[in-house]
């Protein structure tokens, strides 16, 4: 009887593990620089869609070329992986989800 218990005990809470929703927990940031937050340092937790999204923005110089300027971090429903170009500005877009603050590292560290 206690085996029927228990089993019926198991059985009411593991759909419970194996449907929970994944949260995760994203870095927000509005301006990254040589692995520091400058300014708007918080964070944002997404339970659906997507994650946490990084996005780098280069300027282009006739002398240099694609030259990084920042890195913006935050959570997105629609993100996805690009590079998109608008004249001399170009804004690479990465994406994670699954684990906590994915996110922190992916902002570009100049050296």
């Amino acid at each position: 009887m206690d085996k029927f218990l228990l089993l019926l005990l198991l059985l009411g809470v593991f759909p419970l593990v194996i449907f929970r929703a994944q949260a995760t927990v994203c870095m927000v940031c509005n301006l990254f620089k040589r692995g520091y937050c400058l300014t708007g340092k918080g964070n944002c937790t997404m339970k659906q869609g997507p994650g946490c999204r990084t996005r780098n923005f280069f300027i282009f110089t006739e002398r240099d070329g694609w030259l990084y300027n920042h890195t913006e971090l935050d959570c997105s429903h629609y993100c996805t992986a690009t590079h998109m170009y608008y004249l001399s500005l170009k804004i690479s877009t990465y994406c994670c989800k699954g684990q906590d603050f994915c996110n922190r590292d992916q902002g570009k560290i100049v050296k």
